[in-house]
């Protein structure tokens, strides 16, 4: 009954804090595109680090980003004017959000794309759109797609409605759980776009800067589900909670929380699903189907720094189970460390990133296809690069280099790299790849080419190159 009463009270709190913003408050935001316009992206993240706004999870409101112009402008003014200008079309009532195209030819090895959206290297083409339409304040309608050789999804078609202190999105959103640029263990953009209901705030509320978002998603079909009495097929549920504070300027810390439960025969009930994630040593870990569902969790960091060079740098420790029966103990844990500079003298910009994380990930004894939708994992790219159902650990690293104003555009390139444990028998190799891709405007638009080449955890090589015109 104590604990019961102590919950209500902090939820007629927060509930409160919120009516009491309300009258202050603004309308929803449109959400910047993830992993699908790098030309564009790849700017944003560098004004908000510039602005020394640390960026937890993705995606950005476009709110958040025109928030932080003003402190970016004083360090670059070249870079805001290109972001501004972008943002000036997310204005209007209605207007195109991006809009992509890209023509490849591969060959060699079949390999999934890291954060594509569940691409593979043998796919010839990738496209993808987004319009909206903003009849007013309180609500957005954004209708969006992306497609690829085999696949389409509806990739950014969400109805938004509510204020900046509480956003509901219903429809195909990205979640984007980590402050690292190239891998997250809980979520990333590796799977295709699952459809979800998501509520958030992209304004910060209380003194401490609390942020928050919490959604349902409805994962792809499986038949290899485990019960009591044998297997069941269906959709698997996933609910997810992500809170973040930020004690001082340019200093941020979260903790997230994820399970996979339901699907089929299994219990999809609200009231177990709620003991279970705020108790899962005792009900969820016991490694028999009684279970309720696949938990993970992490904890996140970062700091940006502005003087006298401007960079971020960022942590993630995450676990794929509880340790020692408690509740505040990660087990098969994971680790990753980041560190990104927005500005090195005029024309150049970093970011490099290391992960290493123990077995188990991406498995689990009830959802016997592990944590993945449409076949690719929910998190780190890396748990593409084994055999399917391999639970090994690995290690990841991850290097990029953007050059700009060279022959009148830009000039991307970027380095990652995976080793596999090989304790299960799988014979791996170390896997590398490297992807270059120069792009410069014409006009309204940025057309420009693009090379990947590799070798997989198999030793196979595999190549392709392609040419854009994105929006």
């Amino acid at each position: 009954m104590v604990a019961g009463a102590v919950t209500v009270v902090r939820v007629s709190f927060f509930v409160l804090a919120m009516l009491a913003t309300a009258a202050e408050a603004r309308g929803v935001s449109p959400y910047l595109p993830v992993d699908i316009s790098p030309e564009i992206e790849r700017k944003i993240e560098r004004v908000l680090i510039l602005a020394d706004q640390p960026t937890l999870k993705r995606p950005f409101a476009a709110a958040t980003v025109r928030d932080a112009l003003p402190r970016a402008c004083e360090v670059d003014t070249a870079l805001c004017e290109d972001v501004r200008r972008y943002l000036t079309s997310l204005t209007r009532t209605a207007g195109i959000t991006y809009a992509t195209l890209t023509a490849s030819e591969s060959s060699g090895a079949d390999t999934a794309v890291p954060t594509s959206h569940g691409r593979s290297s043998e796919s010839n083409y990738d496209a993808a759109i987004a319009a909206y339409w903003q009849p007013g304040a309180a609500f957005i309608v954004t209708a969006g797609v992306l497609a690829y050789e085999g696949e389409a999804t509806p990739t950014g078609t969400v109805a938004s409605f509510g204020l900046d202190v509480l956003q509901v999105d219903v429809g195909y959103r990205d979640h984007w759980w980590s402050p690292a640029q190239s891998n997250a263990m809980l979520l990333s953009t590796q799977a295709a776009t699952m459809p979800s209901v998501t509520i958030s705030n992209y304004r910060a509320l209380t003194k401490a800067n609390l942020r928050y978002e919490a959604f349902v998603a409805r994962m792809s079909e499986s038949s290899n589900i485990a019960t009591t009495t044998g297997t069941t097929s269906g959709h698997p549920q996933l609910a997810g909670l992500h809170l973040s504070i930020e004690p001082f300027p340019g200093w941020s810390l979260g903790v997230a929380r994820l399970m996979q439960y339901g699907g089929g025969e299994r219990d999809e009930s609200f009231g177990d699903m709620f003991q279970a994630f705020f108790n899962p040593s005792d009900v969820d870990n016991t490694g028999t189907p009684e279970d309720f569902g696949n938990q993970l969790a992490s904890l996140t960091s970062q700091f940006t720094i502005g003087k006298p060079v401007p960079l971020s740098i960022y942590f993630e420790y995450a676990g794929e189970d509880t340790s020692a029966l408690s509740n505040l103990r990660l087990g098969n844990a994971a680790l990753s460390a980041g560190i990104a500079f927005p500005q090195l003298g005029r024309r150049f910009s970093a970011t490099f990133e290391l992960t290493e994380w123990q077995n188990a990930w991406y498995r689990h004894h009830i959802y016997r296809d592990g944590l993945r939708h449409e076949d690719h994992v929910l998190g780190h790219w890396g748990g593409d690069w084994r055999i399917l159902g391999d639970d090994v650990g690995a290690r990841s690293a991850f290097a990029r280099m953007n050059v700009e104003q060279l022959l009148g555009g830009e000039l991307e390139a970027s380095y990652r790299q995976l080793d596999n444990e090989d304790y299960t028998g799988g014979n791996y190799e170390t896997a590398r790849q490297l992807d270059a891709r120069y792009s410069r405007p014409w006009g309204q638009v940025f057309v420009g080419g693009e090379l990947t080449v590799g070798s997989d955890v198999f030793g196979e090589s595999y190549s392709r190159v392609g040419a854009f015109i994105r929006f």
